[in-house]
């Protein structure tokens, strides 16, 4: 049991100090949201909020704040689609562009820093681990969503 309080004591300090010290690196630029929506566009090209939301796990509200963000600082555009005028979707920008190549150059670096003096081996049980994690993760969402419908 010790180690396991250990384990859990470990891992919130951890959190809280990643947490913070990537915020106070990263917000200056967009936030870790925003960095995701625009790498969402700039990889898939232009979406609908619909399409952003169920990507992102948000509600489509949300994704319309986050798009009036970035279009106020010129990250984002919306345009309606050319064969349904209805149609509204969000593309990036060239400055969208250049501030999420910023933004992964803060990450990269910052990712460097936080794990100096790690080994390679330590550093692929780490991607093992981590993988193990967010695949228990989503297969918990997963039954809570079969336990809803």
């Amino acid at each position: 049991m010790p180690s396991q309080v250990n384990f859990e004591e470990l891992y919130i300090q951890l959190q809280r100090k990643v947490s913070a010290e990537s915020h106070k690196r990263l917000d200056p630029l967009v936030s870790g949201s925003q960095a995701m929506l625009l790498r969402i566009l700039e990889v898939n090209g232009p979406q609908k909020a619909s399409s952003i939301a169920e990507l992102m796990n948000i509600t489509p509200g949300a994704v319309t704040s986050l798009a009036d963000k970035l279009i106020a600082c010129g990250y984002a555009t919306r345009n309606r689609d050319c064969t349904d005028r209805r149609v509204v979707q969000l593309d990036i920008t060239d400055q969208g562009k250049g501030i999420l190549q910023q933004y992964k150059a803060v990450v990269r670096n910052t990712i460097e820093q936080f794990f100096a003096g790690v080994s390679d081996e330590d550093k692929e049980h780490l991607v093992r681990i981590y993988r193990q994690v967010l695949k228990n993760i989503e297969q918990q969402r997963e039954e809570h969503q079969d336990c809803n419908s």
